[in-house]
């Protein structure tokens, strides 16, 4: 199969999309083909509600291109989910959001999860997600935060596993977790080590997704189009600009 995965961060370079379409790989089947793209025209990082909202329009455009140039799958590389719905209405193929892959998943191996993560800044927007996806309150423990930069993230890895060791183990300790959840894909390929130290089951948004994503594709399955239906047919278009905070 082939999946598209729809990086919403502006500017990555073709060597670190190349190095995460192998990190994907890694874990995907022998007959999967991974090819991710990143937005192009739409100058943001995902880091807020805000800028989910600017970088929709170039997301559901390439989620549209996907399908066109034949891909089995699409999935949003992004926590947030960004765009989701909208894909989904535009294209009849599976979209698969980290975010609720990796939640659904956590929810199915263990009564309670925790999510870590990057900003305290954005602690109660993901609280409000989880109960977007109808997960009962009582499932998720808590929310916590690292507190580090998407930049910064990158530079040690080492300091960001420690990190999120350090604040996972209070989620089980304090909150009473028994699922931790990396809240960015930014960790991807981090919770295999965080797991061993902790001591409970860590789920990768972006391995879920993938894998989510073969699920769907081995069973003939796709999202509702009664849950989702197209939109109405016209032209949509927008004048470019910018927003500053």
């Amino acid at each position: 199969m082939r999946i598209k995965v729809i990086n919403p961060d502006y500017g990555k370079s073709l060597e670190a999309l190349r190095q995460r379409e192998c990190m994907l790989s890694s874990i995907a089947r022998h007959d999967t083909e991974i090819s991710m793209e990143c937005v192009t025209n739409t100058k943001v990082e995902i880091d807020s509600a805000l800028d989910v909202v600017v970088a929709g329009a170039e997301i559901v455009n390439l989620a549209i291109k996907a399908e066109k140039d034949g891909f089995d799958a699409i999935v949003l590389y992004c926590l947030s989910d960004p765009a989701i719905v909208a894909c989904r209405e535009s294209v009849s193929i599976p979209v698969v959001g980290g975010g609720q892959a990796s939640i659904l998943i956590a929810c199915s191996i263990g009564y309670r999860f925790s999510l870590i993560t990057t900003s305290k800044r954005r602690i109660t927007e993901k609280e409000e997600s989880i109960r977007y996806l109808g997960i009962d309150p009582y499932r998720l423990a808590s929310v916590r935060s690292v507190d580090i930069s998407l930049a910064d993230s990158y530079k040690s890895i080492e300091d960001t596993v420690n990190r999120l060791v350090k604040v996972g183990k209070e989620c089980v300790d304090k909150d009473g977790a028994q699922v931790l959840v990396l809240g960015c894909l930014s960790y991807a390929g981090m919770s295999e080590e965080v797991s061993s130290i902790v001591g409970v089951p860590v789920v990768d948004p972006a391995f879920a997704a993938i894998n989510m994503a073969e699920l769907l594709y081995a069973q003939k399955l796709s999202h509702s189009k009664i849950a989702y239906p197209y939109p109405p047919v016209g032209e949509r278009s927008w004048s470019g600009g910018q927003i500053i905070i």
